[in-house]
């Protein structure tokens, strides 16, 4: 297929949600008529203006389709692809289960940069997610700086301060009230996010998973419940130690304090 007439899907590889349409992508046969771009967030490439062409919002996963329209979003973008998918997909299990697991309070970027105490905030500092701040704000201020027709310049000074607490906790200083005040706040919003996945997983989860012999949500193929259940589901293992093969869900044992519930 001439790239010309391939959709395009642009993700962020390290992310969650986008990685929904990717995976559905490979699982269902687009390898050639789908081109995946992966926009680094941690580098600010959603903020150029290029980008904001494609998607004004400036976020991903964007599927863009020659001659329709562009479809943004997690929901939209994997619904399209598995209705028109070369290979069979499951169904949808007709619930509210992909909402539950959209749910703000067990949402996976949340958890992703969530601290519970000093401790855990200085090695999330340390790692992947102070990058990710720190780069992010350097990114924002230079496409602010070079942003001469203002055309831009709203967009820009919303995200600046739209991410401004989140850089306060990380990287303030504890000897300022203020600070001291706000990094109290997220860890006990943190400690809630963490006690609502593990609800989630003990009580809620189950109910939605398949009976034993059957794969998958959607039946003997993965269907749109499966797609975001697992992306969500991956990275809360990643969170808590696991790795990327069947054992890895084990690791989940030691955050919800009893056994993995059966289907995980």
């Amino acid at each position: 297929m001439h790239s010309d007439t391939k959709m395009k899907l642009y993700v962020y590889s390290k992310a969650s949600w986008p990685s929904a349409p990717w995976l559905a992508v490979i699982v269902l046969g687009y390898e050639e008529m789908v081109n995946v771009e992966d926009v680094d967030l941690a580098a600010g490439e959603n903020f150029d203006p290029g980008f904001l062409k494609i998607n004004p919002k400036g976020t991903v996963p964007v599927l863009v389709r020659p001659g329709q329209q562009t479809l943004s979003g997690t929901v939209d973008t994997l619904r399209f692809l598995i209705a028109n998918a070369p290979k069979p997909a499951g169904t949808h299990s007709d619930t509210d289960f992909i909402e539950r697991v959209h749910a703000e309070e067990i949402d996976a970027h949340a958890a992703l940069f969530s601290a519970r105490d000093e401790e855990e905030l200085e090695l999330k500092r340390n790692s992947i997610c102070g990058t990710f701040l720190r780069e992010r704000e350097e990114a924002l201020k230079t496409y602010r700086e070079f942003d001469t027709t203002s055309k831009h310049r709203a967009f820009y000074d919303y995200r600046y301060k739209l991410e401004a607490p989140q850089r306060a906790v990380y990287f303030g200083s504890s000897s300022d009230p203020e600070v001291a005040s706000a990094k109290s706040a997220y860890f006990s919003a943190s400690r809630q996010i963490w006690t609502a996945i593990r609800t989630f997983l003990r009580l809620a989860a189950p109910h939605y998973l398949p009976s034993p012999g059957t794969p998958f949500i959607g039946g003997e193929c993965p269907g749109e419940d499966d797609f975001h259940f697992i992306v969500w589901l991956a990275r809360i293992v990643l969170l808590t130690g696991g790795g990327p093969n069947e054992d890895g869900v084990l690791t989940l044992q030691k955050e919800l304090g009893e056994d993995v519930p059966e289907g995980l």
